[in-house]
């Protein structure tokens, strides 16, 4: 049998060749979609440490005649941990603070912190101090000055 020299066209020979990338070797082709889709799985699922600033939000008034001066929190960032995709779009974290009805200056330490996303937690404590004083004495005050 003698070699023939090759007739067929380039277009034949391009939709040969398209036809052995899509048609043919259908076992590696799902074998190699399954190691993509485990690879995919294992790295969306990986835990992952970001450090987000965490802010105040004041809630209530406190009693009549009283004004909240100052928030402060302590330390003013926390580590939180979680799902990569998830804990990288996280920014802050808002800490709500209730003042209902207070008449004088308290501490807090907050153990648990309002995450938006369940799979979310955060590492760790913030302590809270909130200053309030008499709105009267803050007028008198500026009165006194003039």
């Amino acid at each position: 049998m003698r070699n023939r020299p090759d007739t067929s066209s380039g277009a034949e020979r391009v939709e040969t060749w398209l036809r052995q990338i899509f048609v043919e070797d259908w076992g590696l082709k799902i074998l190699a979609l399954m190691i993509t889709l485990a690879l995919w799985f294992f790295v969306s699922a990986r835990q992952s440490e970001r450090e987000v600033a965490v802010e105040p939000r004041i809630e209530g008034k406190p009693a009549a005649a009283f004004e909240v001066k100052e928030v402060t929190i302590t330390p003013n960032k926390i580590k939180v941990q979680g799902p990569a995709d998830r804990v990288n779009v996280i920014e802050r974290v808002t800490l709500p603070v209730s003042v209902e009805g207070r008449r004088e200056s308290f501490d807090t330490r907050a153990a648990t912190l309002p995450m938006i996303d369940p799979s979310v937690e955060p590492l760790g404590t913030v302590n809270v101090h909130v200053t309030i004083v008499s709105s009267e004495s803050q007028t008198n005050k500026s009165s006194n000055l003039n």
